[in-house]
């Protein structure tokens, strides 16, 4: 019996949180879902044991570099998938991958990248 990965979900847009939130559940993983960065780093600090974080780039106050620096920090051997509507050419996305996430996505995404991305991200490779 395989164990249940769980996965922090860090995403502004509702629409978007629920969907991929429900996604991921669908396919067995054990999703917690928050809005922002604040609350992302809370349950972090609660719970280090994530298997995967999943941030948006761009959010309100905290951006998905933030969230990616609060991992690393906390536990560096935790992977980060980067979700972005930016382009790869903008300064946000250049550093944020300096940190070496364990991958990116594109919005908008189909569920079959996502859960690709979600894989590799899982069992370590690019």
């Amino acid at each position: 019996m395989m164990t249940t990965k769980s996965i922090l979900l860090v995403e502004d847009e509702e629409s978007i949180r629920l969907s991929i939130d429900y996604q991921l559940s669908k396919e067995g993983y054990d999703v917690d879902a928050v809005d922002n960065g604040e609350d992302a780093n809370k349950k972090l600090v609660m719970d280090s044991s994530y298997d995967l974080v999943i941030t948006d780039l761009r959010m309100g106050d905290e951006s998905g570099v933030d969230v990616l620096q609060m991992v690393q920090e906390t536990n560096v051997n935790i992977p980060v998938l980067i979700m972005s509507g930016l382009d790869y050419r903008s300064p946000l996305f250049k550093k944020a991958m300096e940190l070496k996430p364990c991958g990116h996505a594109f919005k908008p995404f189909s569920k079959e990248v996502l859960l690709e991305k979600v894989r590799n991200c899982l069992e370590g490779t690019d």
